[in-house]
């Protein structure tokens, strides 16, 4: 496609996205858009018949012409009055219901494409979605789609524009013929030598977006990491990164302006030189009388700021149907990784945990390192009711592997099975249901206790929620906030210290009455009491659901039943908590650096934090 092409072809997609999605309310917009122009142009028609009553060249009437279909009939002061007053009131009435439904149908358009965005990123596969950066996703969602907005608008505005032209081209025919083609002729003009502007909108709106994302993505790394960059006195440098890019956005818009604001000087001047032209050439050259001119210097007036409106809202629709088009392009290319869509309960087979998830010879690797895999040929088990602890150095596979017993990930090469029955693409959606997933780092609404509790399972019964928290070992230290379970949390649990945030987020996960839980190093951020207090949580929980805990603290790893220990993606060594540590294997060598730096702590003199 050439460059030349591309910004027609985007206008074309987009036209027709338009066209699909309004349907009839896109039609009935532009009924209204029509009604509105004619009673405007009509309007504008009376003042002929007005001028010639007022002139007194009719004896204070006026005849309509033949070529009317109320031709011949006789119009007085009054009744060209009445006649005015009713049009503008219409017209009135037409322009505020336009922009009502206009408006309406334009963000419910908004709104289903940040839906659609919204759902395309939920349905991406586990692998390609860790690949995205989360505030280009951010502002694709927020930034980027008002823009699609605002390229709505500026359609809906062109072919209001190019409607009212079309409505007062027909009424300079009705005055003059001559007169009417030489106003088109001057406003073709002003296209024609404005053309250079629309294409550098294209350029400028894609400019704009790449500037934009770069802006959004510094200011959100510097506000996820503020803490670091406080602490390495790092704020300069985030500074300079910021001020460099506003430098660029401003010099690219102070130079599109510049731009901008010379073709409407050129349409200005362009629009006056008609102007001039055509009541020149209707006086000396066509000998229109004084109601016909009057009506068609109104007329000039407004057909000269139709072509340049024209013009202004193409160059805001180029530079603003790009986004449209990237988020296309993502939308498509996000398909061809999508998961499979949810099939029917009733085609599925059903995933219990009563005996064990088995992994046999599985094998994994990311598209970005195809060639050194992530995890190799595993073998392992993992027992259901039991709390299984996956060990390992930083890249040894663990978190790989927990994202494949979560069916987030398909191995490409070995099979898992749940008590024998096949986890595959199209099973995984199922059994995730049955999983609950608490990170290192949780997530807490700035709302109650309760309220983050329901945001797992919204059903949630109070008599649930207060088990959840006492299972978790949180109830204690929640009943005796100033509000209890009710009261609000602040930023992301502000008002609770590590260890509590750790636990609010474990009955999260329990209230959604789980067959596995995973704990993605739960409690490595924590300080040792905190740590040992959510390890005895966990170990309570033995026997009544299966856990999975990729974990490098002792406090987590020694309440585990089973223990699994990889490096480089294989699996090294497989057993008991008290069989291991006697060896001379991974965790034997976990135990004695712990004891040496004498950061091991005994489960039951841990204190409750």
């Amino acid at each position: 496609m050439t460059s030349a092409s591309a910004p027609a072809s985007g206008v074309r997609g987009f036209l027709a996205f338009l066209v699909n999605r309004g349907r009839h309310r896109f039609a009935f917009a532009l009924g209204l858009l029509v009604l509105g122009g004619l009673t405007e142009g009509v309007s504008i028609l009376m003042v002929i018949p007005l001028l010639s009553i007022i002139d007194g060249e009719r004896g204070g009437s006026f005849i309509l012409p033949d070529w009317l279909p109320l031709g011949g009939v006789s119009i007085s002061l009054a009744a060209a009055l009445a006649a005015l007053v009713v049009l503008i009131a219409l017209h009135g009435l037409f322009t505020r219901a336009k922009n009502i439904y206009l408006a309406d149908l334009l963000f419910d358009l908004l709104n289903q494409i940040r839906l659609d965005l919204f759902a395309a990123i939920g349905a991406l596969r586990w692998e390609h979605m860790v690949r995205q950066r989360p505030s280009d996703l951010h502002h694709l969602l927020t930034g980027d789609v008002e823009r699609v907005y605002a390229a709505a608008m500026a359609v809906m505005m062109l072919l209001q524009s190019a409607i009212l032209l079309a409505v007062y081209l027909a009424v300079a025919w009705v005055i003059s013929p001559m007169m009417m083609l030489l106003a088109s002729g001057l406003g073709l003009a002003i296209l024609a030598i404005l053309a250079p502007l629309r294409r550098r909108a294209t350029r400028f709106g894609m400019e704009r977006t790449q500037n934009k994302r770069d802006q959004y993505r510094t200011v959100s790394e510097y506000l996820s990491g503020l803490k670091t960059a406080k602490i390495h006195n790092a704020e300069e440098p985030y500074r300079h990164r910021l001020a460099a890019n506003l430098d660029k956005v401003h010099g690219e818009a102070v130079g599109y302006m510049r731009l901008t604001s010379l073709g409407t000087i050129v349409s200005q001047l362009v629009s006056a030189l008609a102007v001039a032209v055509l009541v020149y050439t209707g006086i000396r050259g066509l000998g229109l009388a004084l109601p016909q001119l009057v009506a068609m210097l109104v007329l000039l007036m407004r057909i000269a700021p139709r072509f340049t409106g024209l013009q202004n809202h193409f160059q805001q629709l180029l530079a603003n149907v790009t986004v449209f088009n990237d988020i296309e392009r993502c939308k498509a290319e996000w398909a061809d990784q999508a998961e499979p869509p949810p099939a029917p309960t009733t085609a599925l087979p059903t995933l219990t945990l009563d005996r064990a998830i088995v992994l046999e010879q599985v094998s994994f690797a990311y598209q970005d390192d195809a060639d050194r895999p992530a995890v190799e040929e595993v073998d392992c088990t993992i027992p259901a009711g039991a709390i299984t602890a996956l060990i390992g150095p930083s890249g040894s596979g663990k978190s790989t592997i927990a994202d494949i017993v979560c069916g987030l990930l398909s191995p490409y090469a070995g099979k898992v099975t749940i008590d024998g029955v096949p986890l595959t693409a199209e099973t995984a959606r199922a059994w995730r249901q049955q999983v609950a997933y608490v990170p290192q780092d949780p997530f807490l609404l700035d709302e109650s206790i309760a309220a983050n509790l329901r945001l797992a399972r919204p059903q949630a019964s109070l008599r649930e929620i207060e088990d959840a928290l006492e299972r978790a070992g949180a109830l204690g230290f929640a009943s005796r906030l100033p509000q209890g379970i009710d009261t609000p949390l602040g930023d992301n649990g502000a008002q609770l210290s590590g260890g509590q945030r750790q636990r609010v987020a474990l009955a999260r996960a329990l209230v959604m009455k789980p067959q596995m839980l995973v704990l993605d190093e739960a409690t490595s951020a924590l300080d040792w009491e905190s740590q040992a207090a959510v390890a005895r949580s966990i170990a309570a929980l033995k026997g009544q659901i299966t856990v999975l805990a990729i974990a490098h603290r002792l406090s987590m790893v020694a309440s585990a039943d089973h223990v699994i220990a990889l490096n480089s993606g294989r699996v090294v060594e497989v057993g008991r908590f008290s069989d291991l540590a006697a060896g001379d294997g991974p965790l034997a060598r976990l135990v004695m650096a712990e004891r040496n730096v004498g950061t091991r702590q005994p489960l039951h003199s841990a204190p409750e934090s």
